[in-house]
């Protein structure tokens, strides 16, 4: 499960995981992996990867739930590129409709909404995963 919202800052973020903002939007998405959102980036922005890559916060870590007993990480949360989300807010009809035609008009829009909800009140996104 994929879980896509919005937060002031890094801290504030990992506070929301027990319990996101409610009437603020998120989006849920299985199929999201970094690499979509790498891409989506790059068709949206024209970033090449090394320069998304190079991001500092493109799909960096910033908490995780670690399961001690099997030795692996069940969860994490991961932030979403600033230019990503403002590219997102930005974008008219024709622009996601192109970009839903790559990646899926479910994910363009449910991303597209987080990210108007973000930028109006000056948050960035973040994605939490579970493995």
């Amino acid at each position: 499960m994929n879980i896509v919202f919005a937060a002031p800052d890094d801290e504030t973020a990992i506070a929301r995981l027990g319990d996101l903002l409610p009437g603020s939007p998120t989006h849920n998405d299985d199929g999201l992996r970094p690499e979509v959102l790498a891409d989506l980036e790059t068709h949206l922005t024209g970033r090449n990867a090394q320069d998304i890559a190079a991001d500092p916060r493109h799909c960096a870590q910033i908490t995780q739930i670690f399961d001690e007993g099997a030795g692996v990480t069940e969860a994490a949360l991961l932030t979403i590129t600033d230019t990503l989300t403002h590219a997102l807010a930005a974008a008219d009809a024709e622009t996601l409709s192109t970009a839903a035609a790559s990646y899926s008009d479910y994910t363009v829009k449910g991303l597209a909404t987080v990210a108007r909800h973000a930028t109006t009140h000056s948050h960035h996104m973040y994605t939490f995963w579970y493995f």
